[in-house]
């Protein structure tokens, strides 16, 4: 009998995920600690920070009152469909592949830690 071996870990899935991040999240966002916003907010300290509080960026109000913190079920549900998750938000991205949010949640909890 044989074990199946799958190279796909945590660890590949979230360097997939910062692939995937620079090519589409990149130009909007950063995840190092001394970057400001850009068009989007900094997601440095992302994981367990309460939606819509990042210093220095203007949310909507539907985002600054959603009243929950991020965890990677907020954030694939967001990344699916953000105003449809948050009525009233403004971020235009949406991603339909649940392997590419996933991925993209992966490496943000790898690399976006406070």
């Amino acid at each position: 009998m044989s074990i199946p071996f799958s190279p796909f870990t945590k660890k590949s899935a979230a360097a997939d995920g910062e692939t995937l991040f620079r090519q589409q999240c990149g130009t909007c966002h950063s995840v190092k600690k001394d970057d400001g916003p850009r068009a989007g907010p900094p997601l440095y300290g992302v994981l367990g920070r309460k939606a819509g509080t990042a210093d220095g960026f203007e949310y909507s109000d539907a985002l600054r009152g959603a009243g929950f913190a991020w965890d990677a079920g907020h954030l694939e549900n967001w990344l699916a469909n953000s105003n449809q998750f948050v009525p009233g938000s403004y971020m235009n991205y949406r991603q339909d592949d649940d392997s590419v949010r996933k991925s993209i949640v992966q490496f943000l909890e790898t690399s976006a830690k406070r």
